[in-house]
């Protein structure tokens, strides 16, 4: 029938096992910038299930998003399902992309989603084990690791490694790397799981699991001397790396390949005194059926919030069909909640486990050091099960196979609260998937996920909302007619840090004392950032300092060390390179204690290589004893020494002097090399909240010659980003700080840096105004150069004026100043900026010859931002001449080089002007894709330039 399109037409499917990807009716889709693809890769992530709102705000913008972040989320996602339906109508609510539960979810399928094919050819390899059938599991297993092409959305690292849609997907992957390994021990098939098993260690190169079934499958692909020799190598690498020797698994695998017993065996079920098997959940002919333990503590009678990750939870405890067991391990730092959410899920879910609910404290960080032995533990489970005391073997690994026996075939509920590590956990680990387990531990138990497949949860402090209903809740018996101010319950949960214990403590002390008004409770919490006696209580078990310090006296010296020093650093985060300076230790040795720091939960990843901790553990910090005044002065020094160091650096990397200049560090830094002018700008973008930390810190503590110079280091990474409100608000810091000083250097150099802020910002009275101040304290100084430069832009702020004659006139004063002083890099971009002088004046062949020597010194500077714009000016010369294939050709070029420079500002405003190029040739379509490519670069959307690409858009739509 024609006039109807077939359905097949309009399939669609999708990628997230390896960079995020779509493609409809068999063409691959152009998925936009980076915020789309992020959007788009966590609703693949997750799979079919609702996304909320705020996860999406979260991911996006981190704890400061924009007050129109909601606004930008639903354009993104408006914008995916066109893509995804171009012809869907205005309003309708789509076939693939829906809003659903407050969010948004992608209806897909293992028929369209790589990783729920991933998931369906797992579950049938697993059935396939399960019948014993083990060749048929290994091929499915090769079948479904084949889906994967690198990493979870590998394009969109860093953010990935750390978001736990992400990070929940790769345990899967390697949970299933290793079940496949293990099968292929089964059949003699080793060969078949080794290239995805390298695959998996490239990527976990620290993973003990993953290692050991290496290890194990080389051996039984006769290549005993590779695994004997790689895992010399690892024992060497962890020694080296994280300062530790081989892991139980990691030792009992090379025993065994010493042994030569590379092979699996069925597991041996224990038996009884006659050595007939014992069957599963039968005691002996004296007892009476297995009772059915109740052992939950009771549930928090005012536990709020946390809908989302309950949500994600409580999907867990439901059957799969698998044989897997089903493991939910919950981390996060002390004080966070995580045994409140444990027990509330428990609760909540025990229905779904009629046979009963174990439950225990293991102690892993308790005060007095004496974690509970997994081994009494044990005994304690047995003896709740039913089993008598006298049939319970005394020793361990007995005692666990008969745990598992005793529990094959139930539904049991085991929570394993406040465990140390996963050694800790293994024994008490059921042997069946009708069986689930909670486990909650400061330290994050990946080693729990390789080896059995847990997911893993990092709670995270509540939203600032779910923290004053909590506080509420807490106190509304005891002030049940209290007209609450709702800002001052906002301040106290504030001041809290919104961790979840510190707001129960503070709110059971205003429920204990209802005579107290709040602005008092909230007044005691004033200086909650510098200590932590606003947190006290009587129960030590519950103070907050307790609870860091049973975490703080884990730590070796050097880690214990570096904690202390932690304080010092202004946030948001910071590196493991920033961290060697703060201590002055060697980059190997920071990393090694920030290992433990990470492993206690005093510190946390925020993501790769980016490390900080809740306000309230620096408060603690803070408070502690261990280093001098003098000690924690030269600490300081150092943390500012390898910021200016480094800053600098990246600075001369992105315009390069001709002569270096040496700046040689203090003992104890070590600043981060540069590669190339990419790295430099993405250290600026990594870096960027944190210079502008230090530029406050600094300026406020009356460091004014540090203050300004990081500034002036930041300010060519601003320009090219377009962040030129904060340009101006790091200048005026600096400026302050100088004018406080008397510093007339600074003053000058940051009222320069000021009136570019103003000019991008279109202020160009306030950017003359300011360019003057700095001429005249240049003339003073007697500083030549920059007195050049300031003419330069004098003249730029002329040229915007309009006024092209005075500019060209400032610009080549300046030139010729330049040309004296040897400032090679300069007198480019002043020649440069002349040439657009003289083509407003219609001197084409002037701005040619200017423009060309413009070019020459960028390439012998290696400026590749300043020779890209070259290209640009080539290609705007060429328009005006009416040779567009030539233009566009100049314009390609520049464009080229300015991403290879990460120039994003230049790069928007060159894809505008080549749309135009091809807008007037009639090439409506690439002058489009120019412009949508100009919007998706464009970091700040305001932006002038990207202003226009909206409404060349606009004019241009059929």
């Amino acid at each position: 029938m024609t006039g109807q399109r077939d359905p097949a037409d309009e399939t669609v499917q999708f990628s997230v096992l390896g960079p995020v990807r779509a493609w409809r009716a068999g063409e691959e889709l152009r998925l936009g910038p980076k915020q789309q693809r992020f959007i788009l890769g966590v609703l693949l992530a997750r799979a079919g299930r609702p996304v909320p709102l705020g996860e999406f705000v979260e991911l996006l913008w981190g704890g400061c998003p924009p007050a129109s972040a909601a606004n930008a989320v639903h354009r993104y996602v408006g914008v995916l399902r066109r893509l995804l339906e171009p012809e869907l109508p205005a309003r309708a609510p789509g076939r693939w992309l829906v809003r659903q539960a407050g969010g948004y979810l992608l209806r897909v399928d293992a028929d369209c989603l790589d990783l729920l094919n991933f998931r369906t050819l797992a579950e049938q390899a697993r059935s396939a084990a399960g019948a014993g059938d083990w060749g048929r599991a290994v091929g499915l297993f090769t079948t479904a690791l084949g889906l994967w092409q690198g990493r979870c959305a590998a394009d969109l690292e860093p953010v990935v490694g750390t978001h736990p849609a992400f990070v929940m997907i790769e345990h899967e992957y390697v949970s299933v790397v290793c079940e496949a390994a293990a099968a292929s021990l089964r059949c003699d098939r080793a060969s078949a799981v080794l290239l995805p098993l390298r695959h998996a260690v490239e990527r976990n190169p620290l993973d003990e699991a993953l290692l050991a079934h290496l290890l194990l499958v080389l051996a039984a692909d006769g290549k005993q001397a590779e695994a004997m020799a790689l895992y010399q190598e690892i024992r060497l690498r962890l020694a080296d790396e994280l300062g530790v020797d081989p892991g139980t698994e990691l030792r009992a695998a090379y025993d065994r390949i010493l042994r030569q017993e590379t092979a699996e065996t069925p597991p041996v079920e224990p038996a009884d005194d006659y050595g007939a098997p014992e069957p599963p959940g039968v005691t002996d002919s004296h007892e009476n059926a297995l009772v059915k333990p109740v052992q939950l503590p009771s549930d928090l009678p005012c536990f709020v919030g946390r809908a989302d990750v309950l949500a994600r939870a409580t999907a867990l405890t439901r059957p799969t069909g698998g044989t897997a067991l089903r493991v939910l391990a919950v981390d996060g730092i002390p004080g966070i909640g995580k045994t409140a959410l444990a027990v509330h899920l428990a609760h909540r879910v025990s229905g779904e486990f009629p046979d009963g609910q174990l439950y225990t404290d293991l102690r892993g960080f308790v005060v007095d050091g004496n974690p509970a032995d997994p081994h009494e533990v044990l005994q304690g489970f047995l003896s709740a099960l039913g089993v008598g005391q006298q049939r319970i073997p005394a020793d361990a690994d007995a005692r666990a196979a008969l745990y598992r026996s005793v529990l094959a075939g139930r539904r049991v509920l085991v929570v394993l609260d406040n465990a140390r590590d996963v050694e800790q956990v293994r024994p008490l680990l059921p042997g069946t998937s009708t069986c689930m387990v909670v486990v909650t531990s400061r330290s994050r138990l990946t080693g729990l996920a390789a080896g059995h497949g847990a997911h893993l949860l990092t709670l995270g402090v509540p939203s600032r909302q779910e923290a004053m209903t909590g506080f509420l809740e807490r106190i509304r018996t005891s002030r049940p007619d209290d007209d609450l101010d709702m800002d001052l319950v906002e301040r106290i949960v504030e001041g809290c840090g919104r961790l979840p214990l510190a707001v129960a403590i503070v709110a059971a002390r205003a429920a204990g004392h209802p005579d107290h008004p709040l602005s008092q409770v909230a007044a005691e919490l004033v200086n909650g950032r510098t200590t932590l006696d606003g947190f006290s209580d009587d129960n030590l078990d519950n103070d907050v300092r307790a609870v860091f310090s049973s975490s703080y006296r884990t730590l070796g010296r050097q880690a214990a060390r570096l904690f202390r020093l932690l304080p010092l650093h202004p946030g948001p985060d910071v590196t493991v390179a920033a961290m060697a300076s703060l201590a002055g230790v060697a980059p190997r040795v920071a990393s090694a204690a920030v290992g433990e720091l990470v492993r206690a939960r005093l510190l946390d990843t925020r993501r790769r290589d980016r490390y900080w901790s809740h306000d309230l553990v620096l408060a603690y910090a803070a408070e502690l004893d261990g280093e001098t005044r003098t000690e924690r002065v030269a600490a300081l020094d150092r943390l500012h020494d390898h910021y200016r160091q480094t800053a600098y650096a990246a600075h001369h990397m992105l315009r390069p002097p001709m002569k270096p200049v040496s700046l040689p560090p203090l003992p104890g830094v070590t600043p981060e090399p540069m590669a190339d002018s990419a790295a430099a700008m993405d250290w600026f973008t990594n870096e960027h909240s944190v210079l502008r930390a230090m530029v406050e810190s600094t300026a406020m503590h009356g460091e004014a010659r540090t203050a300004w110079e990081l500034a002036l280091t930041m300010q060519l990474y601003q320009q090219r980003h377009g962040c030129w409100h904060d340009w101006a608000a790091t200048m005026r810091l600096a400026l302050e700080a100088a004018r406080r000083a008397g510093d007339t250097e600074g003053m000058a150099r940051t009222q320069h840096g000021l009136a570019g802020a103003h000019h991008f910002l279109g202020d160009s009275e306030k950017a003359l105004q300011h360019l003057k101040s700095a001429q005249e304290n240049f003339e003073k100084l007697g500083l030549v150069d920059d007195l050049a430069h300031v003419l330069k832009n004098v003249g730029t702020v002329r040229f915007a004026q309009g006024d092209y004659a005075i500019a060209a006139q400032h610009q080549e004063r300046a030139m010729s100043l330049l040309r004296a002083t040897g400032q090679r890099s300069l007198e480019a971009t002043t020649a440069l900026l002349a040439g657009y002088s003289r083509l407003e004046l219609g001197d084409v062949t002037e701005t040619v010859h200017l423009t060309d020597t413009a070019a020459a010194i960028f390439r012998e500077v290696n400026d590749l931002n300043g020779e890209g714009t070259c290209f640009a000016l080539l290609g705007r010369v060429q328009h005006t001449q009416s040779d567009h294939g030539r233009s566009i050709a100049l314009y390609e070029r520049g464009i080229e080089l300015l991403r290879r420079a990460g120039s994003r500002a230049n790069v928007v405003e060159a894809l505008v002007a080549l749309g135009d190029v091809h807008f007037d040739v009639g090439d409506v379509s690439s002058a489009r894709r120019a412009w949508n490519d100009a919007l998706n670069c464009a970091d700040d959307p305001a932006m002038p330039s990207a202003a226009r690409a909206r409404d060349q858009l606009r004019a241009s739509a059929p």
